[in-house]
This record gives structure tokens, sequence and C-alpha cells, in this order.
């Protein structure tokens, strides 16, 4: 009797024919080696930006690193003004110097000097810190749905927000995950949700854009319009930001966040369903939101990562609702379900 392997689909005469050989390499595209060539070309050009960025960083921002991680108070302020100027000086530079590569080596440790003193003295250091660091740039929410078009970022845009905004937003963030989950969401400052309004826009970095959508997590804030910023943004066809707000708006309350969901379609400004209704989907399939690189969602957010998400008996039903009366089930298949809507 032959046996075949499932990997290459080869008959052998014996099992040890079988076990001893070795599939043959499959054919690659140029296209495909090309992108190869290329993508270790970029890690190549990033492991030599991450050691020029080592040598050349100072003794006052690395020590400050180091007493921050320890949860030295000062040494969190001096460490951020540190990494502002390094990363301010290197953007100043003609080709932009290291900038990326400053941003990717001490995001991590900047993140985690901040939280661990963040964790100890709770929110009036970490406003006290965004106070010193608020962005610039200012959106007029009466006339959003008017703006102009949003073209390629002019590099005095990026100007408008500070450097070490990627680090803020992420703390802010986490924090605003933690407070909701332990005392309710009108213990989150109302300052944390205007401040991470602006970074809804931000012309150049992903990290505090990705970041910003924890926003979600302010649903339902009884001294902060949240509803409606979230509608002035849908109306504004700018879902894609939206909807990852919205998803993480559901796991702070599935409730809640259907019915905003029925509201917005309710109201007729929903320009591509798919980009709000398709995080119903990715739940479903045990992803967390979309986060940056140093979230810990494990930790912060344990249960759904071990039992997954507890939807409320009637939640799913409306939600389905939504997917027909909108149109978009009649883009799926008949046995449709949530993880069929992708983008």
């Amino acid at each position: 009797m032959p046996h075949t392997c499932d990997d290459c689909g080869e008959a052998f005469e014996t099992l040890s024919g079988l076990r001893l050989h070795d599939c043959p390499e499959e054919e690659s595209t140029a296209v495909e080696d090309v992108f190869e060539e290329r993508r270790e070309e970029m890690k190549k050009q990033e492991r030599e930006s991450e050691r020029r960025v080592r040598r050349a960083a100072s003794e006052d921002l690395t020590d400050a690193l180091d007493q921050a991680r320890r949860g030295d108070e000062m040494a969190v302020y001096q460490a951020l003004a540190q990494y502002e100027r390094q990363l301010s000086d290197e953007w100043a530079q003609e080709d932009g110097g290291d900038y990326w590569g400053f941003h990717r080596v001490f995001f991590g440790p900047a993140v985690e000097g901040f939280e661990t003193v963040v964790q100890r003295d709770g929110w009036p250091f970490l406003l006290d810190v965004l106070d010193a660091y608020w962005p610039e740039v200012t959106y007029d929410f009466d006339t959003y749905s008017e703006h102009e078009a949003f073209g390629n970022p002019e590099r005095s845009d990026f100007e408008e927000y500070p450097h070490v905004s990627h680090v803020l937003v992420t703390v802010t963030g986490k924090q605003m995950v933690r407070t909701r989950r332990a005392d309710g969401v009108a213990a989150i400052p109302v300052e944390a949700l205007d401040y991470l309004m602006p970074f809804h826009r931000h012309p150049g970095d992903t990290q505090p854009w990705i970041d910003s959508m924890s926003y979600g997590w302010g649903i339902g804030h009884p001294d902060h319009p949240f509803e409606e910023t979230i509608e002035t943004i849908v109306d504004g066809e700018y879902e894609i930001w939206a909807g990852t707000a919205i998803e993480h708006a559901m796991h702070a309350d599935q409730h809640a966040t259907t019915e905003l969901l029925e509201d917005l379609f309710a109201a007729d400004i929903v320009s591509d369903p798919a980009k709000l209704l398709q995080i119903v989907g990715a739940i479903d399939r045990g992803y967390y939101p979309d986060s940056s690189d140093h979230w810990g969602w494990e930790t912060l957010y344990p249960e759904f990562h071990a039992d997954g998400f507890d939807w409320g008996p009637d939640v799913r039903d409306r939600l389905r609702a939504v997917v027909v009366d909108c149109g978009l089930a009649r883009q799926l298949p008949d046995d449709w379900s949530f993880t069929d809507i992708v983008l």
C-alpha cells in the first residue's frame, strides 16, 4: 500500500521512504524573489539603524529610562524630555536622520518606565504629563462632516504633535482600560478622552493613531459626548478609525455599543458598513483590538484570551438585524456568519 506525503503529495512504497524524503521546494516567482530580497534589505537597514541609535543615544536618556523603570517619578519627566529632544534633533535633519530608529528602539522602554509610575501614582501623574505634551492640532467637530479631503500629510502637520506622543497615547489607552474594568467608566478622567481625540487623524505615526482608538473604552461616559463624537466621525466618512474604536467599545459595554451601531445605521450616515461591522467577526475569531506593540493584552484583559467573548443573549440577534437591514447581508453567503464580513 503506497504512503502519500500530506505536504507535497509524493507517494512512497515504504513508510521509511516517506519519513526520509524531503519535500521539493516550491518554485518562487520573480515577484516573490524581489519581495523577499526587499524584505531582507529592510530588516538589514533596521538592524543597522538600531545599532547606530544605541551608540548615539545619550547617557541622559538611557540613565533616565533605567531610573524610570525602577519607579522614579522625576526620572519619567527627564526620560520623556530627553526622548523628545533626541527625536526632535533627528527630525530636524534634512533626511530625518535616525528618527524612526530612535522611535522604535526606545518606544518600549519609555512605555515601561512611564507606566511603572502611572500604575503606582494614578491619573494625577498621568494627566500632568499629558498637559505638558498636549498636541497643538485641533478639529472643529461642528463642521467635521464638511471637511476637505485629507490628502498626504505635510511635514509641518506632523510637527503639531509632540514626538513622544506614541508613548503617551499608549500609556493613556492602557490606563483607561484598567480604570474602566476596575472602577467603571465615570472614573476615567474626561481629559484622557479629550487627549486621545486629536490623534484620530495623526498624519504620519501609526502607533498613536492606532492606540487612540482605545477611545472606545469611554463609551457611556457621563461627562463626555462619546456617542456624538463617534457619530460625527462616521458622518465624516472616517469609519476606518471609528470601526476599531467601536471594537474597543464592544469589549467595554456590548449593549451600549450595539445601540450605538443601531443608531448610526438608523441615521443613514454610514458610508462603508463593513468597516463598522467586521469588528464582530474579529471578536468571534478571538482577536484583540488593533494596538501598537506594547499593550500586553493578555495581561491587561486576560479573560478574553482564555475564555473568548461572552455575548449577551440578544446582542448577536440585534447585530445580525443591522447587517441585514443595511444591505450588507446581500454581499455575504446565504449561511453567513460575522466572520464572513471582511474588508
